[in-house]
This record gives C-alpha cells, structure tokens and sequence, in this order.
C-alpha cells in the first residue's frame, strides 16, 4: 500500500478495516469435533454432516435428541460456548458441563473468582472508603496488597480458566480439521497433518501446566488455612507435611480424601496422592518434563472416523502413544471433568463466599463517563 504523509497524518490511500455486526452463537461441544448450534429455544442443528459428499450443518433436533445421540455414538458433551460481537469486538464465554450437576451456569472457575471476589471485597472495603481523591496507583495498592486464601483463591480461578480456554482451543482445532476432511473426501483412514499442529501441541501442554497449577495451588491454600509451613507450594510438599493431627480438621482436605486422591502410604502416617490424581500428575509429569505432545511421529496426524453405518456422521481422532491408541483430546477431556467437578465440590465445601460480588454504591471508588 503505498502512503503519504503530512505531519505524521495519513491521507492517501485508506482501506477501512471492516467490524462485523453484532451478533451471537451458542453451541453445545462434543468429543471428537462434533458440535451443535442452538437455532432457537430446543432446536438444535448438528454439524458437521456430510450430505452428497460435502460437510454440512442439519436437522432440528432437541436436547433430548442430542442427549440419545451422544449415547448411541459414544460421544461426550463438553461444554457450551456462547459467543459473538458487540460493535465490533468479539467475545465468548465457555461453560464447561459439569458432571453430576443439572446447573451449568457457574463452573468451578466461576466459583472461585467468586470466591476471592468475596475475600477481597470484606478485606478492602474499608480501605477503599477511606481514600480521598485517589490515584489509580492508591487503588492498585490497596487491591494487590492481598491475604493468601484470597490470592490463592485468584490463582486457582485463573488457572482454571486456563483449562477451559485450552478445551475450547482444541475443541475448535478438532471441529476445524473434521470440516477439512469432510470437505476433502479423505473419509478412508487417510492420515493428514499441517502446519495448525503446533496449535493442538501448544493447547495440551498448556491444559496440563495449568492443571498442575491449580492442583498445587490447592495444596497451598489448604496447608494456609491447616496453619503449616508458608512455603509448602505443591501437592508433593503438602502429603509431607500431613500428619494424623490434621486428619477432619479441613474440609478442603477432607473432600481429597473422601475422593480417594489423597491417601495414606504403605508407610504409616505417610501420605500421598492417589486415584486420578495420581494420574494427572502423572500426565502431567510426561508432558512437562519428559517429552512434549508431539513429539512422537504417531502424533503428527489424524484421521475422519466413521460413527455411522449411514457414514454421514464422523469424529476426528488424533493419536496419544498409549498402548490402546487413546485419543488425545478423549484423554483430555477425562482429566478436564474430574478437575472441574472436583474444584466445584471443593468450591462449595470450602466454607468460603461462593455469590456472584454485586457492586453498591460505597464500592464504587472512582467513576468516568465518556461523551459520544
């Protein structure tokens, strides 16, 4: 393009850069790329569907019906994506399907914003209210300077919303190649590859860093609130520490081992994580340590699965070295439901303020209003 100038002003040529109008999506995630999009109210379209050899998007179906297919094709529902733009900017909420709960509303991340939300709200209210005329720099202060279980209240919010963003990445990188393959006719076990595999690559080794964070932040916040040692920063650390005096004294302890993820060793009086967690950590330890996602020529490419006789219905698959050929995005997808559903029974069993923060009057320190 070329372009002049007059006092670092640009007048000659201009393109706008166009904004899409504003508008919103809701779609229900599936395993394996498949998704459907929500029409209105209970009509659902399912996609993709390969009609007359080319990738499409069909049929009002119910949640009902979504819910038998799901069983009969032996996918798994992962969350609900609502997104769209608003002047322009576009946006997306991820709302992971929580096992064991009819409410989707709040999910474990939710709740734990929540709570820190609630922590800081009764830590700096009176602080906030005292200040006169103050600078962004005197509020910042104040909002930073931070108790432990309302930092790490933070920290476990963030973390899992971590997880959810690096679901919803792979989710959208599984829906985008079964659309390509559908599209291309490779419907015959063809193995295919690109260069968007270093997304996929990038979006597992981030969900494991981040489940690991939040696991360990947990065990910070629970040796906190035992009274134990500041700097036990791990699970690892926090099993050391725990002695039969501790044993009913939390319940954020008592929730892991009721879930069987924190036990007692062969040695008496030693502890250790156990059942899933256990192996979380492990996966997490392979791929954080040992070698990353993709690094094994099995895993450079995936194929379109047949999941109908009619074979109008498929999945991606994409391998993970294990010895029954698992699926990545299937292996995660285990480990994400266990997570958020441990991390909103912990949520709700912790004791703390799990509402949504509402805002009055004597919590707004500072206002701006913009003229059109």
């Amino acid at each position: 393009m070329d372009e002049s100038s007059d006092r670092g002003h640009i007048v000659s040529p201009l393109r706008w850069i166009p904004r899409q109008k504003d508008g919103e999506s809701l779609y229900l995630h599936y395993t394996g790329g498949v998704r459907a999009g929500r029409i209105q109210e209970d009509q659902w379209a399912l996609e993709p569907i390969l009609v007359g050899g080319r990738p499409a998007s069909s049929g009002l179906h119910s949640r009902r019906d979504l819910e038998m297919m799901e069983r009969s094709l032996g996918l798994i529902a992962i969350a609900f994506q609502h997104a769209g733009w608003q002047d322009g900017s576009y946006y997306s909420n991820w709302v992971p399907i929580i096992p064991g709960q009819r409410n989707h509303m709040l999910g474990a991340a939710d709740l734990w914003r929540n709570i820190a939300s609630q922590i800081g709200r009764q830590r700096r209210g009176h602080r906030l209210r005292q200040l006169v005329s103050p600078s962004r720099k005197d509020v910042a202060a104040i909002l930073d300077d931070q108790e432990p279980d309302e930092k790490l209240a933070q920290f476990i919010a963030l973390s899992l919303r971590g997880l959810d963003i690096g679901m919803e990445e792979i989710s959208g990188f599984y829906h985008e190649q079964l659309v390509d393959l559908l599209a291309d006719g490779k419907l015959n076990g063809e193995r295919t590859s690109g260069t968007l595999d270093h997304l996929l690559y990038a979006h597992v080794h981030s969900f494991f860093l981040h489940a690991g964070a939040a696991r360990d932040y947990l065990a910070s916040l629970i040796a906190f609130r035992l009274g134990e040692d500041p700097k036990v920063d791990s699970l690892t650390l926090l099993c050391k520490k725990l002695r039969n005096r501790h044993i009913g004294s939390d319940s954020l302890l008592n929730v892991l081992m009721d879930q069987g993820l924190v036990a007692e060793s062969k040695q008496k009086g030693m502890w250790v994580s156990a059942g899933w967690m256990k192996e979380l950590s492990e996966l997490r330890n392979l791929f954080t340590h040992r070698r990353p996602y993709g690094s094994l020529s099995c895993e450079h490419w995936g194929s379109a699965i047949p999941l109908s006789d009619t074979r109008q219905l498929y999945r991606y698959r994409r391998p993970f070295d294990t010895d029954d050929g698992d699926d990545i995005f299937d292996l995660v997808v285990r480990q994400y439901r266990q997570i958020i559903q441990l991390f909103h029974l912990l949520a709700n069993a912790s004791g703390f303020n799990t509402d949504i923060q509402v805002f009055a009057d004597e919590d707004i320190v500072d206002f701006e209003s913009e003229r059109s």
